[in-house]
């Protein structure tokens, strides 16, 4: 399922690689016009000539958590694959490598891969659960402090060897592959959550309900590294997608504000 804000052009980069993979199972494609624009709609239009495509233009902008749900809420499938429009799959054999992964580790909940951007550098998907004052620390002069410095280099996950599989708390969700009978107990993505922090409480939850999320460098996938939230605190005051990405970054801290870390948890209950 491919939820797209304005990257037409990239969604039929993503399509044409996903119809090229190689898998011993069926898949349907999606894809969610959330951009309000008829030109975008028009290029995403060339997409109805697949048989295993189907193409949803929405009239008005539902947000990344709606949008998302509205769809997958109704899919009768094992898997969904949540991406975001710019990914693009090199490897042939990459969702496979992907579903056999999970068939064989039941207790994952959440498979996410490794992301190389155009510049040739890791995205840096996986993150520490946040804490809103690092949240903008990262964004402002605050992060070369000394005392903040090394909070904020753990927070974002720097010191993570990207070459390991590993268990994680969360993974941005541009490129996740989820059970769906979780996505269902979870009730998919928090609505409240307009843009963000919506794939933070998504990942919450799955290791909340004794499930794992997981980091699998094993499979590669590519991305244009564009992020809505790039900014810092300048910014700020001109960017709508800032200050959407503050109130769900403070609506979620003060839902988990008194909440232990459900990894840990987890670890306690299986070690």
């Amino acid at each position: 399922v491919i939820l797209d804000y304005l990257k037409a052009e990239k969604v039929l980069e993503n399509v044409g690689s996903l119809l090229k993979q190689k898998t011993n199972f069926d898949f349907n494609i999606i894809v969610i016009d959330n951009s309000c624009n008829k030109n975008n709609a028009q290029i995403l239009k060339r997409l109805e000539k697949y048989k295993n495509l189907e193409l949803k233009i929405n009239k008005k902008n539902k947000g990344y958590a709606k949008g998302y749900n509205d769809v997958v809420n109704n899919l009768d499938s094992e898997y969904i694959f949540i991406l975001n429009p710019d990914i693009f799959w090199k490897d042939e054999n990459s969702l496979q490598k992907m579903i056999d992964y999970m068939g064989k580790n039941r207790k994952v909940g959440i498979l996410g891969p490794k992301q190389i951007n155009d510049k040739g550098l890791i995205e840096m998907t996986v993150r520490d659960f946040p804490k809103l004052y690092l949240q903008i620390a990262r964004r402002t002069f605050l992060r070369y402090l000394p005392f903040l410095k090394e909070r904020v280099f753990y927070n974002e996950m720097q010191h993570l060897d990207y070459n390991k599989i590993q268990d994680v708390n969360w993974l941005q969700s541009s490129c996740i592959l989820i059970r769906k009978k979780i996505w269902d107990k979870i009730g998919g993505f928090n609505e409240k959550y307009f843009l963000f922090m919506a794939d933070t409480e998504l990942c919450f939850n799955v290791w909340k309900n004794d499930y794992k999320v997981v980091f699998y460098p094993e499979v590669v996938v590519y991305s244009d590294g564009k992020r809505l939230s790039e900014g810092g605190f300048k910014k700020f005051f001109q960017s709508w997608v800032l200050r959407i990405h503050l109130k769900d970054a403070i609506r979620y801290r003060l839902k988990h504000f008194f909440d232990k870390n459900p990894r840990k948890e987890y670890y306690k209950i299986n070690n």
